[in-house]
């Protein structure tokens, strides 16, 4: 797997996807000011590839990091050039 950095502070042009089952976005909704957040299941990412610019710069959040890390790395493969998992300060 190859090095994917770990954010807790975005910049203002980073979009946060938060990967998380739909019920787990339902019962604890991700609240972040400043960053567009958009809710896609870790379940269905490779089904949107093509749907997501891949020179955006992308944060990966759930609840751990371990699968936003595992997503990371597989979005890296399919040529997305800025991607981060994102673990906010709490």
């Amino acid at each position: 797997m190859a090095s994917i950095e770990t954010i807790s502070q975005p910049q203002a042009q980073d979009i946060i996807l938060d990967i998380r089952h739909p019920d787990e976005t339902e019962q604890r909704p991700l609240v972040w000011t400043g960053n567009k957040i958009i809710c896609l299941p870790f379940f269905q990412i490779v089904k949107h590839f093509d749907e997501l610019d891949r020179q955006q710069s992308y944060l990966l959040y759930c609840e751990k990091g371990i699968m936003s890390r595992l997503h990371a790395d597989s979005l890296q493969k399919n040529g997305f050039a800025k991607i981060a998992v994102f673990i906010p300060l709490r």
